[in-house]
């Protein structure tokens, strides 16, 4: 009995210091950051999911997308804000809230609700560009950001994975019939985002490399699930 409380006692307590450690970095100026920690800090900005997800989309519309200059434009447009864009508004006004601490909420209990409403949002961008009728390289993939948030949801309920790095590798996925064998020029990025998370503390090796795997891996299955079940029945 003693045993188990004692062991409980220190899981509360691991957790704790964790929580304070990655409230700590949140909170430490540019100034107290080491150089590594700025360098980190910039590339996890630059490609945080929203971006990686409107840029992949800029490319999806420009090469699939027809219609008019007005229709593209309205296509990505809604691509870009339920795939991303109004998901980190709403963490930013959590974070202003102070029911986050940072934009990129390392906190593993702190992500249950923003993954559950970018899950809603995203859903009601696909059902948005169904209306319209965007290409199914655009829906399809919204298709794929609504069910590995929900997926992600499920895996953050036990374990704390990177959604920066499934933020990265997911989208790349659709990218491969537009540029094929060059996709692997991305590489060396997703090599650097990952060493930023781990710099930064926000996650560990494994975490990382599970981000990556999975949104490679998830992307894959939703795509096969949209050509063999979803598409047929469309």
């Amino acid at each position: 009995m003693h045993s188990t409380q004692r062991r409980i006692f220190d899981q509360g307590s691991s957790v704790l210091a964790k929580s304070l450690a990655l409230r700590d970095l949140a909170d430490m100026n540019a100034s107290d950051r080491t150089p590594a920690q700025r360098i980190a800090h910039r590339l996890s900005v630059f490609l945080i999911p929203p971006v990686v997800s409107a840029a992949v989309f800029a490319v999806l519309v420009l090469g699939y997308e027809h219609g008019s200059v007005f229709h593209r434009i309205v296509v990505w447009l809604v691509a870009a804000a339920c795939s991303g864009g109004l998901q980190i508004v709403y963490v930013l006004y959590l974070q202003r809230m102070e029911r986050v601490t940072a934009y990129d909420v390392p906190e593993r209990l702190q992500r249950t609700q923003p993954y559950l409403v970018s899950a809603g949002i995203s859903f009601g961008g696909l059902m948005l560009l169904q209306f319209l009728d965007a290409s199914v390289f655009v829906w399809g993939l919204m298709w794929c950001f609504t069910f590995n948030t929900l997926i992600l949801y499920a895996i953050n309920l036990r374990w704390k994975i990177s959604a920066h790095m499934m933020g990265l590798t997911g989208p790349l996925v659709f990218l491969w019939p537009v540029f094929g064998l060059d996709l692997l020029w991305t590489i060396p990025v997703v090599f650097l985002l990952g060493w930023s998370r781990i710099t930064l503390r926000a996650h560990d090796l494994p975490q990382v490399m599970a981000g990556a795997v999975a949104g490679v891996v998830l992307t894959l299955l939703q795509v096969w699930v949209l050509v063999s079940i979803v598409l047929p029945v469309l």
